[in-house]
């Protein structure tokens, strides 16, 4: 890759003081030869976190430090560092150590080959079960609204271009599922394994409920899918309904069935109740789509910024 090309490295950092200066060492090892910046977003860290990250950037003008106001969480944190980053290609990492920074050369020939999103894959991924199943069912939900199939949306180690990350800060509250998102807007996107490792000192945000919470917060607020399957199968209960009291007559009347009042209580709910979920289905899309069009509060508050 041409070493005059300007590199970003951005890191939302929470609570991550025992793993701030081995994570510095490594960046500064796997990006030699490259003209970068190493921009920790403080995410409301209550450790010392900020003070070895304000030590970093006094003895290395390459390192920038912003520090938000209060605890946005990690995609919110993940933006506001986007948004400051001047490089050309933007790469994203984690600052628990688990992705290594060795592997950002390998996302950055991508670049150079004409993509613009380029994604890492946990390929062999140390978590443990609970947090992998899980992970499984969301990559799974979200290349199926997307449409684009990756393993591993959830990776923290990304590449995108400026043109990309510019795109990005239009999307207000819909950045925090900035993994689907990038892919979204991405035109030419790409998945790269990568390495993962155990964590070795913190620990994660990323409980079971909360996992679940942000699948459940993805479904309703990132895609209008689930009201289109509403209305489909709403439809289709019409339908059925519709059909069966066609056939009513000719298989009462003319074929001699037996066919007492249960058969008309299960064609009357049928109708009734595909009705209800076909104007659920469209009431929901139009909800979605005004509650994306209102949605005009700060993603996030910057407090300090230190370059």
């Amino acid at each position: 890759m041409d070493c005059k090309l300007e590199l970003s490295v951005v890191m939302p950092v929470f609570n991550e003081a025992d793993n701030l200066i081995e994570l510095y060492a490594q960046l500064t090892k796997a990006l030699q030869g490259f003209r970068y910046e190493l921009l920790f977003v403080d995410d409301g860290s209550v450790d010392e976190s900020y003070e070895i990250l304000a030590n970093l950037h006094a003895s290395d003008h390459r390192v920038k430090v912003m520090r938000l106001a209060g605890n946005y969480g990690q995609h919110a944190a993940l933006s506001a560092g986007i948004e400051c980053a001047k490089g050309q290609v933007i790469v994203s990492l984690d600052a628990d150590l688990q992705c290594a920074p060795d592997d950002i050369p390998k996302l950055l020939a991508k670049i150079d080959e004409g993509y613009d999103v380029v994604s890492g894959w946990r390929y062999g991924r140390k978590d443990p079960l609970l947090r992998r199943l899980p992970s499984y069912i969301v990559n799974k939900t979200i290349g199926m609204v997307t449409g684009v199939r990756l393993h591993d949306y959830g990776c923290p180690l990304k590449a995108i271009t400026a043109e990309v990350a510019r795109e990005l800060k239009y999307y207000g509250e819909m950045r925090r599922f900035l993994g689907a998102l990038v892919v979204q807007v991405g035109r030419s996107v790409v998945e790269v394994p990568v390495n993962h490792r155990f964590r070795m000192a913190g620990k994660s945000r990323y409980s079971l409920l909360r996992l679940i919470g942000h699948y459940l917060d993805f479904i309703v607020s990132f895609s209008t899918r689930p009201f289109q399957i509403i209305g489909v199968v709403g439809g289709l209960l019409t339908l059925l309904g519709f059909v069966g009291g066609v056939l009513y007559f000719p298989l009462r009347f003319l074929a001699g069935l037996p066919l007492g009042g249960r058969y008309q209580i299960v064609v009357f709910l049928a109708v009734c109740f595909g009705l209800q979920f076909a104007i659920l289905g469209l009431l929901g899309e139009f909800t979605t789509r005004i509650y994306r069009l209102v949605q005009n509060r700060p993603f996030f508050v910057v407090q300090e910024i230190l370059e």
